[in-house]
């Protein structure tokens, strides 16, 4: 879809496709605030995307001559790119035609993993900041940046997966370690979540206590959100909590534990805990009921240090 100015405002910049009230600023120095969007719009920075969907990818590169990087890469024609005239940084933008969905009751965990692969992908091949919060862009409707518009409004996941060969290898799996930057926190976050109430749910189904469990996985989704070096906002890890919460009350029971024991311990999967064993066994060892060996185990496998399992756990004598 070819853009025009009109087209341009009309489409690009619908409230539909952007938060109401976004975070935004003219000077980080000076701290971000929150204003109505048709406010927002005249700042140098705004949020792009608002909490429930993820109506564009946002990558920002620190180098000179960045706006132009796809071509070599290659990659498809950004939606727009906004660049810094003072040093050639840019950041390069691609509108999604279908936006993702991140909450809600129609919210699908596939897209999401896709759409993080996508991303992750996408930002190794331009060398893209891995630091990037993914939070506020460069406004390209603000005269600070030099813009320039791409030949489309937007693209589908899977015309995006036809420019990165190989795009399988970084969609999240559980068992598969996540770069804890954008959007692989939530997945990250919500596959921790998951497991750990998988074996902690029963016991607030037992007591029929469905309001503490709520409050059980918000506070643990919220101490989970703190190992990530630019935590998620609240409102997503709320958000995150309330899916794993809703799901395994309803879902799971004694008999799916019994079948996920089963299908995990298979005899299939003992090489590979073999491997991951060593890591928590030391914890394990050492820990003062089942519980924390099997949490301990499912940490490890999730890639993280025995430092930072021991602090989980609170073994604090395994932290030198």
């Amino acid at each position: 879809m070819l853009l025009g100015t009109t087209l341009q405002k009309e489409v690009l910049f619908h409230p539909d496709r952007w938060p109401r009230r976004p975070y935004c600023t003219n000077d980080f120095k000076n701290g971000i605030s929150l204003k109505i969007l048709r406010y927002a719009f005249k700042m140098q920075y705004l949020q792009y995307n608002p909490p429930h969907l993820r109506s564009w990818i946002v990558l920002d590169c620190d180098f000179r001559g960045a706006a132009m990087a796809w071509v070599d890469v290659p990659l498809p024609p950004p939606t727009w790119t906004a660049m810094n005239p003072d040093n050639g940084h840019a950041h390069l933008v691609w509108g999604l035609s279908t936006p993702v969905l991140m909450e809600g009751h129609e919210v699908r965990n596939r897209p999401i993993r896709y759409l993080c692969a996508i991303e992750s992908m996408m930002r190794d091949k331009l060398n893209a900041d891995p630091g990037f919060a993914g939070l506020m862009t460069k406004n390209p409707l603000n005269p600070r940046w030099k813009v320039s518009f791409g030949p489309n409004f937007g693209y589908e996941l899977g015309e995006l997966a036809e420019w990165l060969p190989g795009l399988d290898r970084y969609i999240p799996k559980p068992r598969r370690p996540v770069e804890d930057v954008s959007l692989g926190r939530n997945v990250s976050l919500f596959d921790q979540l998951r497991i750990w109430a998988y074996s902690s749910v029963l016991e607030y189904k037992h007591k029929k206590d469905q309001p503490g469990w709520m409050s059980a996985c918000k506070t643990q989704a919220l101490v989970l959100n703190t190992q990530f070096e630019v935590p998620l906002s609240s409102s997503e890890v709320l958000q995150v909590a309330k899916s794993v919460a809703k799901w395994t009350w309803r879902h799971f029971s004694v008999d799916q534990l019994q079948e996920l024991k089963s299908r995990t311990h298979s005899s299939e999967n003992q090489a590979e805990r073999g491997k991951q064993g060593g890591i928590a066994s030391g914890i394990s060892r050492r820990a003062k009921n089942a519980d924390k060996m099997v949490e301990a185990r499912c940490l490890a496998k999730q890639g993280l240090s025995t430092r930072t399992i021991a602090r989980k756990l609170e073994v604090a004598h395994l932290v030198a």
